[in-house]
């Protein structure tokens, strides 16, 4: 395609790829000398234009960004991201992506929305398998490296209106274990709302997630992990802090349910682990035995199923917490519901989803990352 009669219009292509690897890597004996989220060796950078399309990427020594101050990032929020990981399998012989497919559509969803440029998934996969490729070392074997695709308006110009300059970013950093430890969520107050309908809650846009970090620090201040958020009069439960959220309960008819909100409410991201444990569950649990439902539901009544003895059990699923077991909801009037943690569906797909990551089984959902060929 041509734009303007200013050339062709180049995609996102891998092809051409410039690497160029740190001739000054970092010296360690063992990733536990790292700090916490501390950055690989190198990152992948390609800058775009309405006119000329892609540049070419590189792939080149970690180093800071150059922008110009008045870039569309830093006045209107005009960027998106992505969380994934790439884990290394526990013999540490393969590293894989889970589902990377996936989050590049949702990459793309979220550019939709900003204005902002389209990406080649096949070929931002493969610009995420050259990065880890020169730093696979920092990958532990049984561990994951987090990785943050991430697309901003760079174009330098004050003035709101939609960039005709955008760069595309792939970066990778240690991280921290965070599904370890059962979660105590700490429920929105009806003046804090994180997403409404016709909104940008169904997206993951950096101006998702700035502006809840007073209840987040509320939250913590009250000895919480994460906010449970909750929207309109009724308490509808949406996401437990940046995750989808799920309970699992016996309906008044005896009938065990598990419930997640729906994505038809466009309050919540379609979150990639979300997917993949709706889709497990509905296979390893079969619809005579637990109706699997995406529903609106309210606090009130997973407050009402506790006190009935009918509560079973709640957790978050995203990313960074992976599936994280949930022992505490405080409600908006301050009481405390105990959730039961020795039920079996969220241990059960985790240990599903797992084996996946980490190889012990060959599935489609993982991508396997070609090693270096020299």
């Amino acid at each position: 395609m041509t734009v303007g009669g200013s050339g062709e219009y180049k995609e996102l292509s891998a092809d051409n790829a410039v690497v160029e690897v740190t001739s000054s890597p970092m010296e360690f004996n063992d990733l536990s000398e790292l700090p916490a989220n501390h950055h690989t060796d190198h990152i992948v950078e390609v800058d775009w234009t309405s006119d000329a399309g892609w540049g070419v990427p590189s792939v080149h020594p970690w180093a800071p960004l150059k922008l110009d101050p008045t870039a569309a990032v830093f006045h209107y929020a005009v960027t998106c991201f992505e969380g994934m990981k790439a884990y290394k399998s526990h013999d540490g012989k393969s590293i894989r992506l889970f589902r990377p497919q996936c989050n590049m559509e949702r990459l793309n969803n979220s550019a939709a929305r900003l204005c902002l440029p389209q990406i080649n998934a096949d070929a931002a996969i493969t610009l995420i398998e050259k990065l880890l490729q020169l730093d696979e070392r920092f990958i532990a074997p049984g561990h994951y490296v987090y990785l943050r695709p991430t697309l901003m308006g760079t174009e330098a110009s004050l003035g709101f209106k939609t960039p005709a300059q955008a760069k595309f970013l792939i970066m990778a950093t240690l991280f921290p274990v965070m599904d370890n430890k059962t979660l105590k969520l700490w429920c929105s107050p009806p003046t804090a709302i994180r997403a409404w309908p016709g909104g940008f809650g169904h997206t993951k846009l950096g101006a998702n997630y700035g502006p809840t970090l007073e209840a987040n620090n509320e939250c913590v201040r009250h000895g919480y992990n994460q906010v449970l958020w909750l929207l309109g009069d009724n308490g509808v439960v949406t996401e437990a802090g940046t995750s989808n959220f799920f309970v699992a309960w016996k309906n008044k008819q005896g009938r065990v349910e598990i419930l997640t909100c729906p994505l038809t409410t466009g309050v919540i991201l379609p979150g990639v682990t979300r997917r993949s444990v709706l889709e497990v569950l509905r296979q390893k649990f079969p619809a005579d035995e637990v109706d699997v439902v995406e529903r609106e539901f309210t606090i009130s009544e997973i407050e009402e199923a506790a006190a009935e003895d009918r509560l079973l059990e709640a957790f978050s699923c995203g990313t960074a917490y992976f599936v994280a077991p949930v022992d505490t909801i405080r409600t908006p009037s301050g009481n405390e519901i105990p959730v039961p943690t020795d039920s079996k569906y969220a241990a059960s797909v985790k240990e599903s989803l797992a084996n996946i990551m980490w190889g012990k089984i060959d599935h489609p959902w993982a991508h396997v990352v070609p090693p270096l060929q020299n």
